[in-house]
């Protein structure tokens, strides 16, 4: 269960969006004075690839300086989700259980701001007749993230299409560095 609901999230974006006059994740981290730097994580499979921090009010955003550009956009837009929504003192690495409600909530944070309205991304489902997968590969992200997306479109009221499996709130942690998670690379 969430801790902060669909409709919450959604309306914490699109005040964002609004506010700041763009929905680029690396944009309002500059409007939000939000700290963004590159790090050295690495680049193996289990390398951490973003963290954020937030103490005494200040956010920041290191992402592993080895992430391919379409990577790094929405990595980056999950964590400014965890700046977003989880401000007090927290600390983000994405590998403890106990987070795993956060990390969906950024991970639905992620997929409002990068797929947008609801209704035009439901005009272009319903007339693609390819599976969730390839609709996926055609915006460039991972499955996993329009399956967050479709959750918010079913709580909106939308008549979205089954899920053929509901993804793991912790996806960003796997292996995203080739590009065959959303077949762009």
């Amino acid at each position: 269960m969430l801790g902060i609901s669909c409709s919450e999230i959604r309306k914490k974006v699109r005040k964002i969006v609004s506010h700041y006059k763009t929905s680029d994740p690396s944009e309002l981290c500059r409007c939000m004075d939000i700290i963004l730097c590159e790090a050295d994580f690495g680049n193996s499979e289990t390398a951490i690839k973003a963290m954020t921090m937030t103490v005494s009010r200040v956010s920041c955003i290191q992402y592993s300086r080895t992430l391919p550009d379409v990577v790094r956009h929405f990595i980056i837009a999950h964590e400014l989700g965890h700046a977003v929504l989880h401000r007090k003192n927290h600390i983000d690495t994405g590998f403890f259980d106990d987070i795993s409600v956060t990390e969906r909530e950024a991970n639905l944070f992620a997929a409002e701001l990068l797929f947008g309205e609801s209704s035009e991304l439901y005009a272009k489902m319903k007339n693609s007749e390819g599976s969730l997968f390839q609709f996926a590969a055609e915006y460039r992200v991972p499955y996993e993230l329009l399956a967050y997306k479709i959750e918010i479109m079913k709580d909106e009221g939308y008549d979205v299409p089954e899920l053929p499996y509901r993804p793991d709130s912790r996806f960003l942690g796997g292996s995203l560095w080739d590009g065959k998670c959303c077949n762009c690379g």
